[in-house]
């Protein structure tokens, strides 16, 4: 048997799904769905909580990337036409 879930919360109380039962596939679909739309968190998951109620627990924050210059001993050695002989 596939357990159903009318409500599905955010980890701290709030709503965030209250309707028509989903199964626990349907529900990650959804979130996917979410994450895709950018209404979600990147990194966001769901887990059955100790009283059998599915949570939404937000991931990290997205964060931008630093360039940073790498050190000469840990750059890669390129060749042009990826090292072959012209």
């Amino acid at each position: 048997m596939t357990n159903a879930f009318s409500q599905i919360s955010h980890a701290d109380g709030r709503a965030y799904y209250q309707g028509t039962p989903l199964s626990l596939a349907d529900a990650q679909i959804m979130l996917n769905d979410d994450i895709l739309r950018r209404t979600v968190r990147v990194g966001a998951y769901l887990r059955v909580d100790d009283a059998g109620r599915l949570v939404l627990v937000n991931g990290p924050a997205l964060r931008r990337s630093i360039s940073r210059p790498v050190p000469p001993n840990l750059s890669p050695t390129f060749t042009p036409r990826g090292g072959r002989q012209e």
